[in-house]
């Protein structure tokens, strides 16, 4: 990540200038800000970030710092002031009730429309602060994300064929190579995840202030960004779950097995973000998201090959494309389980003695008549 750019979008983002000038379009500020960015391509790309994510987020009630509203009472101070002394020169007198006022709304409308830069700060923080996972003596060029703006549900395949299933406005980074003694992945939102089993390299979400690691299972994560808390929901396998302040994370992160917090089928955590406290439970399903694959099951008798991939298609939220006429009459019989939707392809793909490409949105199958 470009240290000086995250610096700047910090100063920026805390920089009570910069906020009045954003969200109350103080025009006489437009000259200073050119100039202080024009020369530097790096403070241009940063006012830029730091301007859209205070605009992105001008409908959330949130906490400013002291600073901030110490600027604004000073500023309301000075207007009321002014219009203190107009109204002596015009009237001659002066309603000290309808001055106080006059402040009391000044700062309350700095509460109510002005209170929003702090928590939405420290998320983007604790995920940029995650990402530097992926950067670890690597160039940032390296690092791939994805994000889910518009659908109910997003496939992404990762390097190493896991499933990832993301829900709706939420994102995931990954490199583009997985290195030779660990996977990881940076989530902010919710996904369910397939991961292809390999023991000797593990899979690590790092989400908000929570670490998950697995060797290989099906998982459910919510995490949105400014909920109080972190759920993590098992449908298979073993989930080992800890906090990234605990003391010993440099031992679970290492180790190639699972330590700490266990989970297995059908046990939930919840990890309570203020108190860095994590709580398990028992749960009569998996089902965390309300999305189609966290309780669908993948066995097919005799079922005809349109059925088997609509269901595929409805899982995994891509379309799937294949010429119906020739493979009308193609019918699969298998148990698929909880692999990712790779290894479901190829096991289709095996029995039908067919082809699949993938791509970004879709997965194209090509294969002869089953008469």
């Amino acid at each position: 990540m470009n240290t000086k750019l995250d610096l700047l979008f910090q100063e920026l983002i805390e920089n009570p200038d910069f906020i009045s000038w954003v969200l109350e379009e103080s025009s006489d500020l437009d000259a200073y800000w050119k100039d202080w960015s024009s020369a530097d391509a790096i403070k241009k790309e940063a006012l830029e970030q730091a301007r859209f994510s205070l605009l992105s987020i001008h409908h959330e009630t949130l906490p400013i710092t002291d600073e901030h509203i110490a600027y604004k009472v000073s500023q309301s101070l000075e207007i009321a002031k002014r219009r203190e002394n107009e109204k002596k020169t015009s009237n001659g007198s002066f309603n000290w009730f309808q001055y106080s006022r006059a402040i009391a709304a000044s700062v309350l409308l700095l509460i109510v429309a002005g209170l929003f830069v702090y928590v939405k700060f420290k998320s983007q923080n604790v995920f940029i602060e995650n990402q530097k996972q992926l950067s670890l003596n690597k160039a940032v060029e390296t690092i791939i994300e994805v994000v889910n703006e518009n659908n109910k549900v997003k496939y992404v395949q990762l390097p190493d064929g896991s499933s990832v299933v993301l829900r709706k406005n939420s994102r995931i980074s990954y490199n583009k190579k997985f290195d030779a003694d660990k996977r990881v992945v940076v989530l902010s939102g919710e996904a369910f995840f397939e991961v292809t089993k390999d023991p000797a390299r593990p899979f690590f979400v790092y989400v908000n202030e929570l670490v998950t690691k697995v060797l290989g299972t099906s998982f459910s994560i919510k995490a949105d960004k400014n909920d109080k808390n972190v759920l993590v929901a098992v449908k298979s396998g073993k989930v080992s779950v800890f906090s990234s302040t605990d003391k010993h994370l440099e031992e679970y992160q290492n180790g190639n097995k699972l330590s700490a917090l266990l989970l297995t089928c059908n046990q939930q955590v919840t990890f309570e973000r203020s108190k860095s406290r994590l709580v398990r439970s028992s749960v009569t399903g998996s089902i965390l998201l309300n999305i189609p694959i966290e309780n669908q099951k993948f066995t097919y008798s005799e079922t005809p090959v349109s059925e088997v991939l609509a269901s595929l298609e409805k899982a995994y939220g891509i379309d799937i494309e294949y010429n119906e006429q020739i493979m009308s009459h193609c019918s699969i019989t298998a148990t698929l389980g909880d692999e990712p939707l790779d290894n479901k392809l190829k096991w289709i793909c095996a029995i039908l003695e067919a082809n699949y490409q993938t791509s970004e949105n879709k997965i194209s199958i090509t294969g002869n008549s089953c008469q």
